[in-house]
């Protein structure tokens, strides 16, 4: 069987996830945290399309846009002080180049939200379980680089 970089890939962050087992209080705080944003992302996404009138399909890709970029912010500050609590936090500069670190992150994944919410819409899918199955593709791939580089121990 031929190994692919895509399923090399894969198993380091399946190996990852393993060893975050072993000491599973990241994890859960990660998705405590997680859940939180994709709560206030969802609200803000319901609020912005029922009570802000953008219920038409470029509405609904506006608003979004604009409660994932809320809920990014939050998330930010919330991994920082509760997820990953226990680690250097960073300060003056360096706490804007982590910043910037963790929306580069996130917009890696939100672009990938944007465009997958746009062929689902195309295929019919209700537009809060559109963002929802986004949501959930994209948190394995950030809690990966959110432990590994934006929150790392000043050791590793």
């Amino acid at each position: 069987m031929k190994t692919t970089r895509l399923s090399i890939w894969l198993a380091a962050i399946r190996d990852f996830i393993i060893a975050k087992m072993n000491n599973p209080l990241v994890l859960i705080r990660f998705l405590l945290v997680s859940g939180s944003a994709v709560i206030l992302n969802l609200i803000l996404l319901y609020l912005l399309v029922n009570f802000f009138m953008l219920n038409t399909p470029l509405g609904e890709n506006i608003a979004n846009v604009a409660s994932m970029e809320i809920a990014v912010i939050y998330n930010f500050f919330m991994s920082r002080w509760i997820t990953w609590g226990d680690r250097h936090k960073e300060k003056g500069v360096h706490l804007l180049l982590q910043l910037l670190k963790f929306h580069v992150t996130i917009g890696i994944t939100i672009i990938f939200r944007i465009i997958l919410f746009f062929l689902l819409q195309l295929a019919g899918l209700h537009y809060m379980l559109n963002a929802a199955i986004g949501i959930a593709l994209a948190a394995l791939f950030n809690f990966v680089v959110y432990d590994a580089l934006i929150f790392k121990s000043k050791e590793a």
